[in-house]
């Protein structure tokens, strides 16, 4: 086997060069419920679970009250709600002295700037270009808007400026040694050159109040000084060092020596706060504000309405989120600031791995993870480490058979992509293709799926991405301008042109480089098709402008074109890329998949909205690929932004498997409920394509066991706040930017009716249809996680997912985790496990489909990880394939390095087989009649395998050329085998 021999060589290798490869991690989603003194605390059952990494979210300062910790204010301490230094070096001790490891979320790409943790941002504010941190945000100072000329947009205000003005909401005030301009809790500083007007008006009111007291003459002679003094800072637009430090140095003067003036002069202070008054106006006369409006437009940013940010906003954003601004962390200086206290925390040892967010985002993803390689490489003390490399995974989402970039420094992925090998190798092909069409003749959502996502993207650029469109074409547009070749293309030929462009990509975005003016090939191909299908989808506009548009894109440079031109290009290019991720993220993720769902379970982050099912033959090949290119990438199910929990969506796989009874039940439910649907304007509410999402969601999330009252009524919440979520994604009926009340209401008292008195019937039979399908989801589940463990890659446990997971998208995955349950359950599965094995396995089997089934399985398998890490790390994969009448109801593989054999099978389409094949056991487990179905193992393994799952020792029969293993009783006590050659 030269490719496998090859291959296990390659991993080895890999694994020298890095500090450290995790076995397993276990993804905590920090925060005030769960801060690192309670992560520490749960050190002992993450242990005995089997997890030998913690795989921690953001734990920087965030926003107030956030609650993911990717909104970060500060990237150079811990958020307080979370803990500090010392108890992130207690918990990271502990953590070192049992074993483990600490892989860290970074967020390089944005901060959150609507918080006054921000002090970055502030100084922006306060300064404008003159600031020491106007470089560290990607903002456009000169952007097409002329009212924005060197200012930056603020679209924060909840209503029109001028209402918001003219109601008093806007206010000067004095706090914290500064002039600020206050809006509800927010505070934006005012620039210290615009003080001068609020203090003249304070040393006038000074002087009219000062009734011949000696004092006034020393307080009025320090404010007029102070006055003259902010009168003559150098001007913001000069950024030159010199000029910076004597801005900065005579602000910080000024400040001082205003502060002290009014906490020693009771008559200054009372001079001011007059002052204030005066310039804040007065209600119900509008004219007292033109002064304040005067002040405002003297700032280095415009307070906005927040509908606003769509068209001109001229930073960039994380998506369309206003409070997320994008950073330059392609600035060294930047990277330093953002990365010192992960510089501090991988120095130390206590961090041993990084999960870098949306490196879609960044505008030279490659120079960045070389950066972080450095920034490793510089924190270790010399002759203290033989790594080379830290272990680093990129949260990036693939297309389609869009491979990583083999020449990032990272161990790969976050795992999205095997999550949806998974998936796809669940569902049934015939059974899919059933439901697709049902679904477009119950429904009339007849597009092709490729023509959704077209749509959506341009949607997405139509609305909330527009202002990105427009800071895109007025680069393009005025590169075009610059020389005679281009000189005819007009401003809205370009935009329509980028837009259709952007809408048309096959993936997230291009990866031109800064530093080269090399084009991949395989980003030539992405340009070139985006181009070709935008061209066919708009016969009216010129070729002539996308093929300018392509040759930017592919930095084809004319001959006459100037050095200094063609580096013009490249930079727009670079802002290009960033700008066609998060359109494909917000159009595909946020927008097509709630368009569009035949099977809603295919719908996940990272998958396509055409997703075909996998042959087992080419699951195979994939898993293969992977082991040779990213043996060490994470195998995640479940992640903080998956939009269905990993059994939800094992659960819903199963309608693949049951079209006809799925279309069955649906037009039955359809009728049975008719008579509750709303009206407006004519209209049937919710629709039959909403209808279909939202019966489809019940039935991955019913619950097996039945509800109390409370539960019930918490159910009904959550099932409320994802439909509202998916209704608002869709932007069909409804939106975030308009949402749609009387529709949403219509909604929300259809399921309330449906889940309530008037459902009772309807309710009744979707018990009966879930429990008919609930046991092939649960097989699907084992399945999924089994595999997850075994195949290449590090195996991740969102947290909770140890049990079953019937979560929603966030939030609803991301509510509290009762740990201490989990803790209590696995001391009760574990208690024998050791001595009695196979008691504890024919007990749980018993209790099928409790919880604790799952978590026997999950900890099974991580123990055997656990005892033999090299063999998933770096052991060979090899296909299995299965005989008789059953066969290609099997999926199987074994783990080999030297003498040591794992073999892991699990069932496939279990619920057609069950149907075709069923078998009566009574309680227990679901079984099936496997007809001496037979697993063909290597003929140099082994003849004697122990089953780490049922505890049970089995022996191979059939011939030493081919010897096999009877199906059927591998499956005998779970629906899912894991063996260990019994010789070790």
């Amino acid at each position: 086997m030269p490719e496998l021999t090859a291959t296990k060589a390659a991993a080895a290798d890999a694994s020298k060069r890095l500090n450290r490869i995790p076995q397993s991690t276990y993804r905590l989603q920090l925060g005030a419920e769960l801060n690192l003194d309670q992560v520490y605390r749960l050190l002992p059952y993450l242990q005995q679970l089997g997890i030998s990494d913690l795989y921690l979210s953001p734990l920087f300062r965030s926003r107030a009250e956030s609650s993911h910790g990717y909104d970060v204010v500060d990237h150079g301490t811990i958020d307080p709600s979370i803990g500090d230094l010392a108890s992130f070096e207690r918990l990271a001790e502990a953590a070192r002295a049992a074993g483990m490891g600490i892989l860290l979320d970074v967020v390089p790409n944005h901060m959150g700037i609507n918080d006054p943790g921000n002090v970055w941002w502030l100084d922006v504010l306060e300064n404008g270009e003159g600031s020491y941190f106007a470089d560290f945000f990607d903002i456009d100072w000169q952007p097409a808007a002329s009212a924005l000329q060197d200012t930056v947009l603020l679209p924060f205000l909840a209503e029109p400026f001028g209402t918001v003005l003219e109601k008093g909401d806007l206010r000067v005030v004095y706090a914290e040694q500064r002039l600020q301009l206050s809006y509800g809790p927010r505070r934006f500083p005012l620039a210290a050159p615009t003080w001068v007007e609020i203090l003249e008006l304070a040393a006038a009111e000074q002087a009219a109040i000062s009734g011949g007291d000696p004092a006034f003459f020393s307080d009025a002679a320090e404010l007029e000084s102070i006055i003259t003094q902010l009168r003559h800072l150098p001007p913001g637009s000069r950024r030159d060092a010199e000029s910076m430090e004597e801005r900065y140095r005579e602000q910080s003067i000024a400040r001082r020596r205003l502060h002290q003036l009014i906490t020693s002069s009771p008559a200054v202070r009372t001079a001011l706060n007059s002052a204030l008054d005066q310039i804040n106006g007065e209600k119900e006369n509008p004219r007292s504000f033109d002064q304040l409006e005067r002040l405002l437009e003297r700032q280095w940013y415009r307070l906005a309405y927040w509908r606003v940010a769509a068209d001109e906003i001229n930073y960039r954003r994380f998506f369309d989120i206003n409070d997320l601004a994008a950073i330059r962390v392609e600035n060294p200086r930047v990277f330093d600031a953002v990365h010192r206290l992960v510089a501090h925390l991988v120095g130390a040892g206590w961090v041993t791995g990084l999960r870098i967010d949306h490196p879609d985002g960044l505008r030279d993803p490659n120079s960045y993870f070389k950066n972080l390689q450095s920034l490793y490489r510089v924190q270790q003390p010399i002759g203290d480490s033989d790594a080379d490399e830290i272990y680093v995974v990129a949260e990036k989402i693939l297309s389609g058979d869009e491979p990583l970039c083999s020449d990032w420094a990272i161990c790969g992925t976050t795992g999205y992509d095997l999550m949806n090998m998974i998936s796809r190798v669940q569902v049934h092909g015939e059974g899919l293709a059933a439901l697709a069409s049902f679904y477009q003749a119950v429904t009339g959502n007849t597009p092709r799926p490729t023509d959704v996502v077209y749509e959506s993207k341009r949607a997405v650029l139509s609305s909330s991405l527009a202002s990105e469109l427009q800071m895109l074409t007025a680069d393009l547009y005025r590169i075009a301008q610059s020389h005679r070749a281009s000189r005819d293309f007009t401003r809205p030929a370009l935009q329509r042109a980028l837009l259709e462009v952007i809408a048309c990509m096959t993936v997230y975005r291009s990866y031109v480089r800064s530093d080269s003016w090399d084009v991949s090939e395989a980003d030539y191909r992405t340009v070139s098709t985006a181009v070709r299908m935008a061209k066919r989808r708009n016969r009216t506009l010129p070729v002539s402008v996308f093929d300018y548009v392509a040759s930017v894109l592919l930095l084809e440079s004319p001959p006459t074109l100037t050095p200094e031109q063609a580096a013009e290009r490249r930079e727009f290019v670079l802002t290009f890329q960033q700008v066609s991720g998060p359109v494909a993220a917000k159009g595909v993720e946020d927008t097509a998949f709630y368009r569009y769902y035949p099977l809603a379970s295919l719908n996940e982050v990272g998958g396509e909205l055409d997703a075909r099912p996998l042959a087992v033959e080419e699951f195979h090949r994939l898993m293969r690929h992977r082991i040779a290119s990213w043996p060490h990438s994470l195998s995640g199910t479940a992640t903080h932004d998956s939009k269905r929990g990993e059994d939800l969506r094992a659960r819903l796989h199963v309608l693949s498997e049951a079209s006809a009874e799925w279309t069955d039940a649906f037009q039955r439910w359809r009728q049975m409920n008719r008579s509750l649907l709303r009206e407006l304007d004519g209209d049937a509410v919710p629709d039959a394509n909403e209808e279909y999402l939202l019966y489809q969601t019940l039935v991955g999330t019913w619950p097996h066991k039945t509800m109390t009252g409370a539960e019930r009524e918490q159910y009904r919440d959550r099932i409320l706040q994802y439909m509202e979520k998916a209704l608002r994604e869709a932007k069909i009926h409804t939106s975030w930017m308009n949402p749609s009340e009387s529709y949403e209401t219509a909604v929300r008292e259809f399921i309330g009716d449906l889940l309530g008195e008037k459902g009772k019937e309807f309710v009744t039979h979707l018990n009966g249809f879930v429990r008919q399908i609930s046991d092939s989801g649960f097989v699907n589940s084992l399945a999924q996680m089994l595999l997850k463990m075994t195949l290449p890659g590090v195996p991740d446990f969102y947290q909770g997912t140890e049990l079953w997971d019937f979560n929603l998208v966030d939030p609803d995955n991301r509510r509290p985790i009762d740990f201490e349950q989990r803790r209590r359950a696995l001391t009760q599965v574990l208690s024998d496990a050791d001595t009695e094995p196979q008691a504890v396995a024919n007990r749980l089997s018993q209790r099928w489909p409790d919880a604790l089934v799952k978590l026997w399985v999950a900890s099974r398998g991580l123990a055997l990880r656990r005892e033999w890490p090299d063999v998933f790390s770096c052991g060979e994969y090899i296909p299995l394939t299965a005989s008789g009448a059953a066969a290609e109801h099997v999926i199987a593989f074994a783990r080999r390095l030297a003498e040591k054999w794992v073999v892991v099978a699990v069932p496939r389409h279990f619920y057609r087989l069950n149907k075709e094949r069923p078998a009566d056991v009574g309680q227990g487990a679901p079984q099936v009649d496997w007809a001496e179905t037979r697993l063909i193992l290597p003929a140099d393994s082994e003849a004697a395998w122990r089953c780490e799952l049922s505890g049970r020792n089995l022996k191979t029969i059939g011939t030493d050329s081919e010897p096999a293993l009877d199906v059927g009783e591998l499956f005998s006590v779970f629906p899912a085998a894991l063996l260990s050659s019994d010789s070790q």
